[in-house]
């Protein structure tokens, strides 16, 4: 159990890196200002603009996708049906994971408590982009968790 709370903790780090990377390379082809999602984050829960917001939004993007894949590793471990034993296994399970966090966590937390309507106004692109990231999460959480037991051979 220690092992999966681990390298699912590491794995969801991981996704949340590669999420981000996502963010910005969609802020950047639809002409938004770079780290916009990240900056709301600072500016709605910190209060802080600028730079700063975007980091400290940035870090705690970073903390979310470490501790929610820390409970996702919980759940695949006790879960038969979800444990991960593999990459195919962990990417099956990590889309399951992904759409279950865009509607028991993600969805919850941007509307009711950053208040951040997915790119307000409900742009069509960016609040498909946003739902799909979760989703995108979830997945690469599941193959870098299947490599890393597959690859250690972790029971």
């Amino acid at each position: 159990m220690k092992k999966y709370l681990i390298y699912g903790s590491l794995s969801g780090f991981i996704s949340a890196i590669f999420e981000a990377i996502m963010f910005y390379l969609f802020d950047f082809f639809d002409s938004k200002p770079s780290g916009y999602q990240f900056t709301a984050i600072g500016v709605r829960l910190l209060h802080i603009s600028g730079i700063y917001g975007e980091t400290y939004g940035l870090l705690l993007h970073f903390l979310v996708g470490t501790v929610v894949a820390f409970f996702a590793s919980i759940i695949a471990y006790y879960i038969v049906i979800f444990k991960i034993y593999n990459a195919k296994k962990g990417l099956l399970t990590g889309l399951l994971a992904g759409f279950l966090i865009l509607l028991v966590f993600s969805l919850p937390v941007n509307i009711l408590l950053l208040h951040l309507y997915v790119y307000e106004k409900y742009y069509l692109p960016s609040t498909f982009f946003y739902y799909l990231m979760h989703i995108f999460y979830g997945s690469v959480w599941g193959m870098f968790f299947g490599l890393f037991i597959s690859k250690l051979k972790i029971k």
